[in-house]
């Protein structure tokens, strides 16, 4: 194994290590890619006059790009529950799934009630219960996706 700073980041499983490597070189190349068409865009016809904090916007973007495509090129490429067999242990899973995101959401309540205070009228209120009940929903379908695809691929291997 080679010694990197990335290691720990990167999953024990060679190859899903060999993966997420792939689509984060993947995801550098395409923001090279949409920096250099940008910039030549910029220079060549928009003319765009940016401002220093578009400017700072548009750099703190990329890395959020980059680790969003990664993120999702793994989500999507069904490699992450290897285990995932059969029937059993697909509800198995859907339901540690469940419990994950729920608690995933309850600390980010939890977070969030501390960060901001106990609410003072009804908007703020909503705030706190909207923003975890919406995370806690997306952090389970994208682990239902991801657990959906993995075993449709465990299952098209076995075959």
């Amino acid at each position: 194994m080679i010694h990197s700073f990335l290691n720990v980041f990167l999953p024990d499983d060679e190859y899903k290590r060999l993966r997420v490597l792939y689509f984060m070189a993947e995801a550098a190349f395409l923001m090279i890619g949409l920096l250099m068409l940008g910039s030549a865009l910029n220079n060549y016809l928009l003319k765009w006059n940016l401002e220093g904090t578009e400017v700072t916007f548009i750099l703190t973007m990329i890395p959020m790009l980059m680790v969003g495509y990664t993120y999702f090129r793994y989500i999507f490429s069904g490699i992450e529950h290897t285990e995932v067999l059969n029937k059993q242990s697909y509800k198995r899973k859907r339901r540690v799934a469940g419990k994950r995101a729920l608690s995933v959401g309850g600390i980010f309540f939890i977070l969030l009630l501390i960060a901001k205070g106990i609410p003072k009228n009804y908007d703020e209120g909503m705030d706190l219960i909207a923003l975890p009940v919406i995370s806690t929903l997306l952090y389970f379908l994208f682990d239902l996706i991801s657990l959906k695809r993995s075993v449709k691929k465990n299952t098209e291997l076995e075959d």
